[in-house]
């Protein structure tokens, strides 16, 4: 049986001729075709419809080869070169980053010291680091647990020995084997690696590191004291004091110099220090007693004679007041100390040149006040310029100021003595000078030129007059404040065959040569001069009384006295 034969659907938009006449045939001729180029039919799709077709692409061999189904040699092959590129490639990678950092000479990463990474440097970059920041800008806490000090860690003899250090960094997978040296960068870099740094440490420096920092961490005690307020006495109590424990703190230091070194903290042992005295209880009566005391002091003007009185109030003088602890207990006292500022206040006011020594003032008036009495001190003058005026010699100069023309001299080394230039300024020297001891404030000697007169004073008061002759023109007695500086009872006058009886030396007329006081003298003869002009000029310089005046102020006068004499 037959199938039947399917009809073919006519082509859409296709015209279906109409009945009629056949058409006419039409003659195609055939055009040969390339053998390349085969002709081939028009597809179409079960509907009916043409189809498009696309010419066959050529595939690569590549392509066809992965078209086509692997054997298992092929796959074989694969997972072989695949698990050899997991071998070779981090071997080649670590084998070629080891040997970059044994070629440069570097430290191996993730390498430390301490909290410092010294990766990729040479030893000199390892070293030049290590040395500015563990040595140059590093530094220390020192600490007694509640002040905080900062000290450079050399200060405490601790340093970092910078190169050893750097050298330790480097041999850290540098100078072994091959494998041993990979292996060690691996485990490098996996887990990093910490160097303890090349610590120096010096005990004898550290203790003198201590002693310079001792002065900074000590506190003082305060011991009890006496107090002086709105007019009342009161007492305060003592106060413990600490100083730092050097031994202590240097055992610490010693017992692990790097653990403080890297912590950054050296931890400082104190000890406490009692005050000396605890309670000045026992002193408050004592002290009472010193403030009801009247203390005055007395400045004495050798030149002008001026008596110069200050009241010290008693609210002053409890400012002064201080306790000591003797083997006899605890005393009341003045501390020096508290009486300067009382004193250089006074002291400015003194005026005209004068002052006193205030720190020799301070030592006198602390005893005095303790022994409940008062004191004298002696005023001192600053030195002086002169203003030469036309007709002015070095003589007249001495004579006008008080000193012997050489003591002028000496203080103008380079001026010509003889001729001196009006408007010249000239040194001169401080009246204290002509006064080398100890002051006599009690007594006193006044010698008049014009009057030809001494008078002897005692307490202020005069005790007597006396006739004298001072020098003849030609040979003056010098004007001005002298000191009795020397007793001869004969000396002898070589120049003029001349014994001087009783004889006080009160100044050098030139050096060596003294001009003094003695009685009447007499020529190698027996001869006695100037018996009968007495009252009158008539000595080369020195002032001269009767035999028995002259014996009794020989014996009165001691070597201290001053002497002033006026024209």
């Amino acid at each position: 049986m037959e199938a039947p034969k399917r009809k073919r659907p006519p082509s859409r938009g296709r015209a279906v001729p109409a009945a009629g006449p056949p058409p006419q045939r039409v003659q195609v001729r055939q055009v040969q075709q390339s053998p390349r180029q085969p002709v081939r039919p028009q597809p179409y799709d079960v509907r009916g419809y043409p189809m498009v077709v696309r010419p066959r692409r050529r595939h690569s061999l590549i392509s066809r080869w992965l078209q086509t189904p692997p054997s298992m040699t092929v796959i074989f092959v694969f997972i072989t070169i695949g698990i050899l590129a997991l071998i070779l490639i981090p071997l080649f990678l670590v084998t070629g980053y080891y040997g970059y950092f044994q070629v440069t000479e570097r430290i191996v990463p993730n390498v430390r010291a301490g909290d410092m990474d010294l990766s990729g440097k040479t030893v000199h970059e390892a070293a030049a680091e290590l040395q500015a920041v563990w040595n140059i800008e590093n530094s220390l806490e020192a600490t007694d647990g509640v002040r905080k000090w900062t000290v450079k860690p050399s200060a405490v003899g601790l340093w970092i020995d910078a190169s050893a250090t750097a050298l330790q960094a480097y041999s850290v997978s540098h100078g072994q084997d091959f494998l041993t040296e990979a292996n060690q960068m691996v485990d490098v870099l996996k887990n990093g690696y910490v160097i303890e740094p090349v610590l120096i440490y010096r005990s004898d420096t550290a203790r003198s590191g201590l002693e310079e920092l001792a002065p900074q961490v000590n506190i003082p005690p305060v011991d009890a004291a006496l107090h002086f307020r709105n007019g009342e006495l009161f007492t305060t109590p003592s106060v413990r004091g600490y100083a730092l424990d050097i031994d202590g703190t240097l055992t610490t230091l010693d017992a692990a110099p790097l653990a403080i070194y890297t912590d950054g903290r050296l931890p400082l042992k104190m000890k406490a220090v009692e005050p000396r005295i605890l309670d000045a209880g026992g002193a408050l009566e004592e002290a009472k007693r010193l403030l009801d005391s009247a203390f005055s002091i007395t400045v004495y003007d050798t030149v002008t004679g001026e008596y110069i009185q200050w009241q010290v109030p008693r609210e002053t003088l409890g400012t002064w007041l201080t306790i000591d602890s003797t083997e006899a207990g605890i005393v009341p006292s003045i501390a020096p100390d508290r009486t300067v500022s009382y004193l250089n206040e006074k002291n400015a006011s003194l005026g005209n040149g004068r002052f006193i020594d205030v720190q020799e003032a301070a030592q006198q008036a602390a005893q005095a006040v303790r022994e409940g009495r008062s004191i004298t001190l002696i005023a001192r003058h600053e030195p002086t310029t002169y203003t030469v005026q036309p007709g002015d010699t070095l003589i007249r100069v001495g004579w006008n100021t008080g000193f012997p023309y050489w003591k002028i001299l000496e203080k103008n080394p380079d001026i010509n003595p003889d001729a001196l230039i009006p408007g010249q300024v000239l040194n001169i020297p401080s009246k204290d000078e002509m006064l080398p001891l100890p002051v006599i404030p009690g007594k006193r000697i006044l010698i008049s030129i014009s009057q030809q007169r001494l008078w002897t004073f005692e307490n202020g008061s005069q005790t007597g007059e006396y006739i004298i002759s001072t020098g003849i023109d030609r040979s003056p007695t010098q004007p001005g404040v002298f000191q009795v500086r020397m007793h001869d009872p004969s000396a002898y006058a070589s120049l003029w065959d001349l014994t001087m009886p009783n004889f006080i030396g009160i100044y050098e007329a030139w050096p060596g040569f003294f001009n003094g006081m003695h009685g009447l003298p007499t020529l190698s003869g027996g001869q006695i001069l100037w018996a009968n002009i007495l009252g009158r000029p008539a000595s080369y310089g020195c002032i001269i009384l009767n035999l028995d005046d002259a014996e009794y102020l020989y014996n009165w006068a001691e070597e201290g006295v001053v002497v002033e004499i006026e024209n």
